[in-house]
């Protein structure tokens, strides 16, 4: 059968998409809606009751990096398995439980879901979802390093509800659902581009409401934290290098690069990669297409054009010239 998704998903039209079973015949429907979930999330596998009374419809925003899908359905088992799972699958998943209930396992915990709760999980983790019944449910999908350099110790609030009555909790739930409610508005270009980033530093700071509840490595994590927080405050600083973030921090050099030990790359391969990623969304922003490309690297701490192009395209794969191309057709 045809994708539903697949065009529209992956062309530059901005604005709120949408895709119902309804348009599909009774036999087809399970199928489509596993290929619509499956175009805009990591892979994952549907169970489901009764094909002739199945039904699904979603609506979904992409705001800059991050995804904002508005699902309905009738009840339905969603799992995603080891062999569902990619290496390339860089994100971490929120739901934001509106109508329902939900149970979610990943990891060997096992929790339900009600009304307002909002829950963490991990692309790169087996998961199963159950719904019993008739839901609406708003996930979100967003990159996993972002989270994680916002957020010490994240891997430990995995399925760990928040309550959106909670005060940091009300102010992601309301927001996205919202943004759901008042697709009109909050589907304008450059606005939704905007709201991505409001969704992350919100789930974050939800997130990071918890991390004193955690027993691991509160001195280490905090620490760790106030060291990226100096980075990101100074990032576009040519002169910000692992001796000048010592001294700031008053610290001997060993023991920032002891801190890092545990992080997927050192300090300076952290802070460049933070450079790129700044100058990534740069090269995406349509306020920025008339700036030469060279300004923009140079601006974001590069020194060397050239030392950029390379470390660019070893990021990404691509250079930044054509990166933007893409990005802005």
């Amino acid at each position: 059968m045809p994708d539903p998704l697949i065009q529209t998903d992956a062309g530059p039209t901005p604005g709120w998409h949408s895709f119902s079973t309804a348009s599909l015949e009774e036999a087809a429907r399970r199928a489509g809606w596993q290929a619509a979930a499956n175009t805009l999330f990591p892979s994952s596998v549907l169970e489901a009751a009764g094909a002739a009374d199945f039904f699904g419809a979603v609506s979904w925003l992409r705001c800059g990096e991050v995804l904002v899908a508005d699902f309905v359905s009738t009840a339905a088992e969603v799992s995603r398995g080891e062999e569902e799972i990619a290496e390339a699958d860089l994100w971490y998943e929120a739901c934001l439980q509106v109508e329902g209930d939900c149970r979610l396992a990943q990891g060997g915990r096992f929790i339900a879901v009600r009304p307002r709760d909002i829950v963490l999980y991990d692309s790169q983790q087996p998961y199963v979802m159950t719904f019993d019944g008739p839901y609406r449910q708003i996930a979100l999908k967003l990159p996993r390093a972002g989270l994680r350099d916002r957020v010490p110790g994240i891997d430990g609030l995995i399925l760990r509800p928040i309550s959106g009555q909670s005060l940091p909790g009300r102010f992601l739930f309301d927001f996205v659902l919202t943004l759901c409610d008042e697709k009109a508005e909050s589907g304008r270009a450059p606005l939704a581009i905007r709201l991505g980033s409001q969704i992350t530093e919100l789930l974050a700071m939800a997130l990071s409401d918890m991390v004193s509840d955690q027993p691991l490595s509160a001195h280490r994590q905090g620490q760790l934290a106030r060291v990226k927080a100096h980075i990101l405050a100074h990032l576009d600083d040519p002169a910000l290098n692992p001796g000048a973030i010592a001294e700031a921090q008053d610290m001997s050099l060993r023991s920032l690069y002891e801190l890092f030990e545990a992080e997927e790359v050192p300090v300076s391969g952290w802070i460049r990669t933070q450079r790129l990623e700044r100058i990534r969304r740069d090269l995406g922003d349509s306020l920025l297409a008339s700036w030469p490309i060279a300004t923009i690297a140079l601006r974001r701490g590069f020194k060397d054009v050239a030392h950029f192009s390379r470390a660019f395209r070893a990021q990404y794969g691509i250079s930044p010239r054509a990166y933007r191309k893409a990005r802005q057709g």
